[in-house]
């Protein structure tokens, strides 16, 4: 066997990186071919588009205290920006860079298993993630798993080489940089400032080139970060390092309503990244009644978690417990995207590659089994930091949300492991029972921790409705009544009590006849039928508004409003309206549409005084919208400019 340190050859990483390469190549193509979703990215995706191309426009510094981690939108807007104007093309190159760099990750892990554990686990290790599903999936998903996946291979692969301090100082940059793409790696700062000394008190070497060491390390991470702590100070009054959102992140992973820790939406929040940051901040401040600012909204939020931790510690236990099973489970917890709902779409995702069952199972028999030859003190030197680094990055997001794109860069931490573990079968089976008996056991736990079920079986079926309820939202929005209707009225029949679904239903319905209404001679009344169509939208939107949770209430008083306000009935309007704008009282929309409505009452109004005082209000809206957007959005801001000089004209 090839002793660790050694390198593949070239060619042997030119042919690995041109096979991850044309894979990850080859599902983009898919994707963008027959996914419904490639050019209407939804939740964080839409967020980061969104981001990205005011970025590429020039919007760089930003208004606000970063909620997201910022470093995948900052790079994405400079893949847009050498992209052009047109958003289609924009992604379109975003996702080819990140199919490179999936390629590119394979060449890293290929190395990192090499200077581990010899040439032939390195290949080994490499072919495995060139050739896993997950991993060519997410190059297509404009998420920051694309960026994120190689910088952790090539930290992981300083990490384990690093002796000199300026070694260390690219460990501590790059580390930095891992904390501007997710915020599990900033918990961990301290343990990578701490390495050297940990490596020299393990390995009997001097403490002070150790200490030289982790001051290169805290130079290089905070080198990274003192830029964005500095431009948050800027924008938002407050030094915080990276963003705001630690404290609800904790708490949405860590609470008594999600007994699983997945990605989920709570009562408080719309489920639109653009909005998620005001409404928790909304909550936490209703709750303790007084205005909190971000930082502040963030502490409440972890200490919410805490003292729900300490009153129940079991319950919290058994939480910890199902997402530490979920994070090495054979399924793809989904969070924005569902891998079994994308397989629908996508031809290449249902190949016979290696999937978790396959890489998690043989990754887990590869860290046993370094357990045991580090017993024997026959372990490569390094590869215990490697596994290190692997089980703090699992306690990080254990300790937080779980969901596929979460758990997707343990494999490239885990993927060395398990081609040891296959390069090492040969000489298992030389050693005779004891050897080959060890690795069967090790083989026997790992599938059983793997490929047992941690969700009850219909956990799936609902995590496919809920795709084809996000597919359903994007085509209703955008006109797309045949369609929409199709998924809805599947939803409908698996999910006739549901809220949402009745909702989306009431939705669909009413724009249909609005559809019909226009269509219609001018002052024609509706039909009978078109007459009891509309009351059971009503009345699905009366019974949400009466029961619903607080997100579905806000929504149905909403479209129940824009329903009255289309037909002429303001005061009944102006009621659902006020109502909405309880929940969520920044809402522009909303408040534009109260301002027309209430303009429309007041012009019924005989008496000029009288009429000139009702418009005070609406003008006042109107003249607080206009400051908000000012010129960040020139359409918007000239539609209301002219409404409000409508009103003024009015009122004089």
């Amino acid at each position: 066997m090839s002793e660790a340190g050694e390198r593949p050859s070239r060619w042997a990483l030119v042919v690995l990186a041109l096979v991850a390469l044309g894979l990850r190549w080859w599902c983009v193509e898919q994707y963008e071919r027959f996914h419904p979703q490639a050019d209407r990215p939804a939740i964080d995706e839409a967020s980061y588009d969104s981001w990205a191309r005011e970025i590429a426009a020039g919007e760089v510094l930003g208004r606000e205290i970063f909620f997201q981690e910022p470093l995948y939108p900052y790079a994405l807007g400079a893949v847009y920006a050498l992209a052009g104007d047109d958003p289609s093309e924009q992604r379109q190159l975003a996702r080819r860079v990140q199919a490179v760099l999936g390629a590119l990750t394979s060449v890293l892990v290929a190395l990192l298993a090499s200077r581990l554990f010899g040439v032939r686990a390195g290949l080994v290790a490499g072919a495995l993630f060139a050739l896993y599903l997950p991993a060519i999936w997410f190059c297509a998903l404009l998420l920051k798993p694309g960026l994120f996946l190689p910088l952790l291979a090539l930290f992981a692969l300083r990490l384990v080489g690093a002796q000199r301090p300026r070694d260390w100082f690219v460990v501590g940059a790059l580390a930095g940089l891992g904390a501007l793409l997710r915020g599990n790696m900033l918990v961990l700062l301290p343990a990578f400032a701490l390495w050297p000394l940990r490596r020299a008190l393990a390995l009997k070497r001097p403490k002070r080139a150790a200490l030289v060491g982790c001051a290169a390390v805290a130079l290089g991470v905070a080198l990274v970060l003192a830029p964005v702590a500095l431009r948050n100070q800027h924008v938002g009054g407050r030094l915080v390092l990276t963003t705001s959102g630690a404290g609800t992140n904790f708490y949405g992973g860590n609470n008594l309503d999600n007994p699983y820790g997945v990605a989920t939406e709570f009562d408080w929040v719309r489920g639109v990244p653009e909005h998620e940051a005001a409404d928790w901040r909304h909550e936490a401040s209703r709750r303790v009644g007084r205005e909190l600012d971000p930082t502040q909204t963030s502490s409440y939020w972890l200490e919410a978690a805490l003292a729900s931790m300490r009153s129940e510690p079991l319950e919290h236990a058994r939480i910890l417990l199902r997402k530490l099973r979920l994070a090495l489970s054979r399924y793809e917890t989904p969070d924005n995207h569902f891998f079994d709902w994308d397989q629908r779409y996508v031809p290449l995702l249902n190949a016979p590659l290696p999937r978790f069952e396959t890489l998690g199972v043989l990754g887990l028999c590869g860290v046993g089994w370094m357990l045991r030859e580090l017993v024997r003190r026959r372990a490569a030197a390094a590869a215990p930091e490697l596994a290190l680094v692997f089980a703090l990055y699992l306690a990080t997001i254990v300790l937080t949300v779980m969901s596929d794109r979460a758990r997707l860069p343990l494999v490239v931490l885990l993927a060395p492991f398990a081609g040891w573990f296959v390069a090492s079968l040969r000489r298992m089976a030389s050693e005779g029972p004891r050897s080959w008996g060890t690795a069967v056991a090790l083989a026997a736990c790992s599938a059983w921790l793997v490929l047992t079920p941690v969700f009850p079986p219909q956990r799936r079926a609902a995590d496919l409705d809920e795709r084809d309820h996000n597919l359903a939202v994007d085509l209703l929005r955008e006109g797309e009544l045949a369609r929409s209707g199709e998924l809805i009225a599947g939803l409908l029949e698996r999910h006739p009590q549901s809220a949402r679904v009745n909702l989306l239903a009431a939705e669909h319905e009413y724009r249909r006849l609005r559809a019909e209404f226009d269509a219609a001679p001018r002052g024609s009344p509706p039909s009978r039928e078109q007459t009891r169509r509309l009351d059971v939208v009503l009345e699905r939107l009366a019974s949400i508004e009466r029961a619903g949770a607080a997100q579905e209430r806000y929504r149905a008083q909403v479209l129940h409003g824009a329903i009255a306000q289309y037909f002429g009935r303001w005061s009944e309007a102006e009621r659902c309206y006020r109502s909405a704008l309880v929940f969520d009282p920044a809402d522009r929309d909303t408040r534009r549409r109260l301002a027309l409505v209430l303009a429309e009452l007041a012009m019924q109004q005989r008496e000029p005084e009288a009429r000139r005082r009702a418009l005070g209000e609406p003008q006042q809206i109107l003249e607080q919208l206009c400051a908000e957007v000012g010129e960040r959005d020139p359409v918007l801001s000239g539609e209301l400019r002219a409404l409000l000089e409508q009103i003024r004209a009015a009122a004089h």
